[in-house]
C-alpha cells in the first residue's frame, strides 16, 4: 500500500497534504487515490497517513465521498455513548432519528450545503408536535437538533471528512427561554408542611435548602455528607433511561460537581433522615437494599425521579400550590438573590457552568437594580 506527503507553501504558512491508494477500480482497472489536505505539521500528516493506510488494508476505511449524513450521524452518535451522560446520549439519538436522518440522511455528507440546512430548519419550525398536542414543534427542540448537528459537523471538519462546516453560514433559530417560576416563602413553607410524614419530605427540604437538582438529591450518598464540616458534596446524579432503568451517572455538567455548605436546619433534616432509615432497615430485615443513598424508599432502594416528580405534584396540590419539583431550585436561587447574596455564590451553589447562565436566568429577580445603577452613577459623577 502506497502513500505520500506533499508539502505546500501557503500565505498563512506551510501545510501538508497526504495522498494514498484505495486500490483499483473494478470496472476501469484504474488506480484510485484519496487526498486529505491541510495538516499543520509533518508529524500530524505522517500519523494521518499511517492511520489511513492501516484502515484501507484492514478494509475499515470509509470513503468520505460515499458517506451520507445519516450514516455519519449514526456512527458519530454511537461513538459518544461513553463520553456523554446517558440521558444526553439518548436525547441526541432521539433527535438524530426523528429530525436529522429523515430530512437530511440521504444527502452525501460532502455535498451538504447551507441551503439544505436552511430548508431543514424551516421544515422543523413548521412541523407539528409529535406528542399529540396541538401546535408546532417547540423552538427549543429545533434549537437542540441544530446544536447536535453543529457538534457532529464540527467533528467532521476536525477529522477532515468535510473542509468546512456548512452550518456556520446558516442563521440559527433562537432558543425559547422561559422565565423560571419560583415559590413565595409562604408557598414553600406550606409544601414542606404538606410533605411531612412522606418520603418526599427530605428531597423537598434538600432542594429548597441547597438548590440541588432532583437527580443530584436522589443520588446523594451518606459518604458525601459531612455534618461535622457542615457541607454536602454533589458528585453524581440519579437518572432514568428511556427503557426505565435507574442509573447513577455524572452530574449535568463538569461544573455541577461541587461542595455545598449547609446550615443547622438542613443538618437536622439529614439527621432525622438517617434515624428514619435505621428504623426502615430494622423493619425490612434481609430485604433491605444497602445502596448508601440518603433519599430512598422504605426498603433502601433508589427513588425513581419520575415517581418523585409525581409525588411532589400531589404534595403541592395538597398545599394548594401549582408547581413542579424544579421550582424548588428556582426558589432557592431567588430567595438568595433577594437577600443580596453575591451572584457568584448563587452560581456555585446551583452548579451552573458559568456565572452568565445564572445572571441570564435570574435577571428578572431584582428589576429595580437598573434604577439603582442609574442613581449610583449619577450620584458618583455629581460629587
Amino acid at each position: 500500500m502506497r502513500g505520500s506527503i506533499i508539502k505546500r507553501e501557503m500565505k498563512k504558512g506551510v501545510v501538508y497534504d497526504i495522498v494514498f491508494d484505495l486500490g483499483r477500480d473494478p470496472v476501469t482497472g484504474r488506480r484510485k487515490q484519496k487526498w486529505q489536505r491541510g495538516y499543520r505539521t509533518r508529524k500530524e500528516a505522517e500519523a494521518a497517513l499511517a492511520k489511513a493506510i492501516a484502515e484501507v488494508e484492514q478494509g475499515a476505511f470509509i470513503n468520505p465521498e460515499k458517506l451520507t449524513v445519516g450514516d455519519y450521524l449514526r456512527e458519530w452518535h454511537a461513538n459518544r455513548k461513553h463520553s456523554l451522560g446517558i440521558r444526553t446520549w439518548e436525547r441526541y439519538g432521539q433527535l438524530i432519528e426523528n429530525w436529522l436522518v429523515p430530512l437530511l440522511g440521504n444527502i452525501p455528507l460532502q455535498k451538504l450545503t447551507p441551503m439544505h440546512l436552511e430548508r431543514w430548519i424551516t421544515t422543523m419550525l413548521e412541523a407539528p408536535r409529535r406528542d399529540g398536542r396541538e401546535g408546532k414543534l417547540s423552538p427549543t427542540t429545533v434549537h437542540h437538533a441544530v446544536t447536535v448537528l453543529g457538534k457532529a459537523l464540527r467533528d467532521a471538519v476536525k477529522k477532515r471528512i468535510i473542509p468546512a462546516n456548512p452550518l456556520d453560514a446558516v442563521e440559527k433559530p433562537r432558543r425559547e427561554r422561559k422565565e423560571p417560576v419560583a415559590l413565595s416563602e409562604e408557598e414553600a413553607r406550606k409544601i414542606l408542611q404538606a410533605a411531612e410524614g412522606t418520603c418526599a419530605y427530605t428531597p423537598i427540604a434538600l432542594a429548597l435548602y441547597t438548590g440541588a437538582r432532583l437527580g443530584e438529591i436522589l443520588a446523594l450518598s451518606w459518604e458525601d455528607v459531612d455534618l461535622a464540616a457542615g457541607c454536602i458534596f454533589i458528585r453524581q446524579a440519579l437518572k432514568r433511561s428511556r427503557t426505565g432503568e435507574l442509573l447513577i451517572d455524572a452530574p449535568k455538567t463538569r461544573g455541577s460537581r461541587r461542595r455545598v455548605e449547609i446550615g443547622p436546619e438542613t443538618a437536622a433534616v439529614l439527621k432525622r433522615q438517617k434515624k428514619l432509615q435505621a428504623e426502615w432497615r430494622l423493619k425490612a430485615g434481609p430485604l433491605w437494599q444497602d445502596t448508601g443513598l440518603v433519599c430512598t424508599r422504605e426498603d433502601g432502594s433508589p427513588i425513581n425521579p419520575h415517581a418523585m416528580s409525581s409525588l411532589f405534584h400531589k404534595v403541592a396540590a395538597k398545599a394548594g400550590v401549582r408547581a413542579g419539583f424544579h421550582s424548588l431550585r428556582h426558589t432557592h436561587a431567588t430567595l438568595l438573590l433577594k437577600a443580596d447574596v453575591n451572584l457568584k455564590i448563587v452560581q456555585e451553589r446551583l452548579g451552573h457552568a458559568s456565572i452568565s447562565i445564572t445572571g441570564d436566568l435570574y435577571s428578572h429577580v431584582k428589576p429595580g437594580m437598573q434604577k439603582e445603577a442609574a442613581a449610583l452613577i449619577e450620584q458618583a459623577l455629581k460629587k
